[in-house]
């Protein structure tokens, strides 16, 4: 019998018991070649009993060290260099390894932020619950039907089917799920999550966030959510605490918070936050623009257009990924592409970048069909240099190897004539353009931010000028306040040399912004398209309906309630 729906939002009852979770005056240093660096610098916090509380904050804000701490999870690097960890009453920070074992999942699970870098890619779903499991003393058999009980708790299809698969062979929905059931398989008093949604669809967002609120409640637990989106936490959080560079600013409950925020920060955040009515402009209110603004490229009546797309179609061993896709691209305009994970998104911008073949339709660059040239021999087409692409993860997106010079450079090697002084000019004014300061450019991936290794990517992108931008979620694991200025940079590109973007995202608020005109896919297939305006204030299917009112966010003013009743439709 499928359970009663919840209620949008949750909203926990207040700490009224003492607390289960309580740190004080808490003090985390990492030890580096360059010395000791303060990660924690006093944080005091606590967690009752049936609590949610949200942490929030940009990377590096000390969110994650703070419940790394709290379960005592620290890497060698770290230290607790002073304070307390208080769980129910006692000091976790005198607790020895055999206690800190024992502790873990009956006391604390944790939701990590990545499932499938956190699962086992070797085991099994079932075995790596039937570890967990065994720790608490249960036999093989009786471990393997408490996973089988865990996995249809988390609502995941076939479960039994699912016991014998492993991580590679599900969804990222469904490793979130399992990631779900192995943090509260164990029966802990208190859940982290971790960023438990970041690179999820909203639809799917929902659906699992509204499980593990739904599990909450029915257990009895407490929950920290970690997050930087502050409309999750809004939706589901009863209280918020916001940090920065190791510190807590402020905190109080979502409503108060979001309306009047008393910090300069949780200010910034807030209006970082992209909303259903938000601007650019409005992202990044204390950065004037870098050049005058100027109008958005508009084509001339009658042009024609730079891309045009008829009837694309792509089949993965029978599987039919993307069937009879058709639009146009003009030159200065920028379309959305939206929908659901596995809804053929990426692999129809793929297909038009030429990094995948198509099994069906025509694409047509410039008027001339690039449809039929293989993706292995398209770096030889003069449309290579016309069509560039920015990757989801600006970091597995750059040779590891390559400095962020060497990243910018690799393309005008291979698709320009560029050499010597006048290669060296265009990167440094590539680099420029993308706001990556030239400090940066001897360095390597892993000595960037995740915001510097976007503007690596982006330079890349732009460095051999092109005429069309696919841009495949370029901001999905960044910050919101990073995000913010990487939007505006790419508007600012597109207006000042009159790109064309094909902009890939399951942000709708982003695309709202970003985007003259959207296409909805379902299924592989077109299911709504036209202006974004339109379609966002008068969606005309369900499947767009359902898609905008699974964004969280927060109006501040604007009580919880009145925003989920309304969804982003209003």
């Amino acid at each position: 019998m499928p359970a009663p729906p919840l209620p949008t939002p949750l909203l926990p009852t207040p700490p009224l018991a003492a607390p289960l979770l309580a740190l004080d005056d808490l003090r985390v240093t990492f030890a580096t070649r360059q010395g000791p660096v303060e990660a924690l610098r006093g944080v005091t916090l606590a967690v009752a009993p049936g609590e949610t509380l949200g942490l929030v904050g940009e990377s590096g804000s000390g969110k994650s060290v703070t419940a790394f701490a709290a379960a005592r999870l620290l890497d060698r690097a770290g230290r607790i260099a002073g304070g307390r960890i208080r769980f129910r009453g006692g000091d976790v920070t005198r607790l020895s390894a055999a206690d800190l074992r024992a502790a873990h999942g009956a006391a604390i699970g944790m939701i990590f932020q990545n499932p499938r870098a956190a699962l086992n890619p070797i085991r099994t779903v079932g075995r790596q619950l039937a570890d967990v499991l065994r720790a608490g003393g249960l036999s093989g058999a009786a471990a393997r039907r408490r996973a089988l009980e865990s996995l249809e708790a988390v609502r995941i299809r076939d479960a039994v089917r699912r016991l014998d698969a492993y991580p590679h062979e599900l969804s990222g929905g469904m490793c979130q799920r399992v990631m779900i059931a192995l943090a509260l398989a164990g029966a802990p008093a208190l859940l982290i999550a971790d960023e438990p949604t970041t690179g999820l669809d909203v639809t799917t967002q929902k659906t699992v966030m509204d499980l593990v609120a739904r599990l909450i409640a029915e257990r009895g637990m407490a929950m920290i959510l970690i997050t930087h989106d502050l409309g999750l936490a809004a939706q589901y959080c009863g209280r918020i605490a916001v940090m920065e560079a190791g510190r807590l600013v402020e905190e109080g409950a979502p409503d108060a918070l979001f309306a009047a925020p008393r910090h300069p920060y949780t200010r910034r955040l807030v209006a970082a936050s992209p909303t259903p009515t938000s601007t650019l402009d409005a992202l990044v209110p204390e950065a004037p623009r870098a050049v005058p603004l100027a109008p958005r490229p508009r084509p001339a009546p009658g042009t024609p257009p730079l891309l045009e797309v008829q009837g694309l179609g792509k089949r993965f061993a029978g599987a039919v990924a993307v069937e009879d896709v058709s639009f146009s691209l003009r030159e200065g305009e920028s379309l959305g592409l939206v929908g659901e994970s596995g809804s053929g998104k990426s692999t129809t911008s793929r297909m038009i970048c030429r990094l995948l073949d198509a099994s069906a339709g025509e694409i047509l660059f410039e008027g001339g069909s690039i449809g039929g040239i293989p993706a292995r021999d398209f770096h030889r087409s003069p449309h290579r240099r016309a069509i560039q692409i920015v990757f989801q993860d600006p970091t597995d997106s750059l040779n590891p190897r390559f400095s962020a010079f060497e990243s910018i450079a690799h393309p005008l090697r291979r698709l320009t004539d560029l050499r010597g002084a006048a290669l060296h000019g265009r990167v440094v004014e590539s680099a420029e353009r993308a706001g990556l300061g030239l400090g940066l450019l001897e360095r390597f991936p892993h000595q960037l931010s995740g915001g510097q290794k976007a503007r690596v990517g982006i330079a890349r992108a732009i460095a051999v000028r092109p005429r069309l931008l696919v841009l495949d979620e370029p901001t999905a694991a960044l910050d919101v306040s990073v995000q913010a200025g990487v939007l505006r940079l790419l508007d600012d590109l597109r207006r000042q040399d009159g790109l064309a973007f094909l902009f890939v995202s399951h942000d709708l608020n982003v695309v709202r912004m970003m985007c003259e005109r959207t296409i909805v896919l379902q299924g592989g297939r077109v299911v709504e398209a036209g202006p974004s305006a339109e379609l966002f204030r008068a969606p005309r299917t369900a499947y767009t309906r359902e898609l905008l009112a699974a964004i969280p966010h927060f109006r501040p003013g604007v009580p919880r309630e009145a925003v989920a009743g309304a969804g982003s439709v209003a």
